[in-house]
């Protein structure tokens, strides 16, 4: 899909979810792509950002743009995701004699360390297995099955 058409899929579905809002000019930002770990398939979380900061988070199904899930955000202030760096940072700081680090990527299904879909986690494959690092910092070697909570 190109960036024009998840822009305009994100926009969209913000205008949707979001009518009569005090947001005039919303950004929408670059998608992040998860990969869903428990059946085939991903989707985009979408930032839509306004001069106070985060307002929303659109989720569309990355082969359609689908609107999949749509949150608003509270605080404005917060931040979307945790970059892949401060993931692998964590990752290599907890398992220093750990060698053969790959690239992290987001993924998610549900589970207790990851209820949300819209809270994705950072896969980090290494030479040993893999470990999971939360948007909150946390660091799992492995995800509990269940709905999470």
């Amino acid at each position: 899909m190109s960036h024009k058409a998840i822009h305009e899929a994100a926009l969209e579905a913000f205008r949707l979810r979001y009518a009569g809002s005090p947001v005039r000019e919303p950004d929408i930002g670059s998608p992040a792509r998860v990969a869903r770990l428990d059946r085939s398939g991903a989707y985009l979380l979408v930032p839509v950002r306004d001069a106070m900061g985060l307002r929303a988070i659109v989720q569309l199904d990355a082969d359609t743009l689908a609107l999949e899930g749509f949150a608003t955000v509270g605080d404005p202030t917060s931040g979307f995701l945790i970059g892949a760096d401060e993931a692998l940072e964590i990752a290599q700081r907890s398992r220093p004699q750990t060698s053969g680090w790959l690239e992290p990527f987001l993924g998610w299904r549900p589970c207790r360390e990851s209820f949300d879909s819209m809270r994705p986690f950072w896969v980090i494959k290494h030479a040993n297995g893999t470990l999971f690092v939360t948007q909150s910092a946390e660091l799992f070697e492995n995800l509990t099955i269940g709905k999470g909570g």
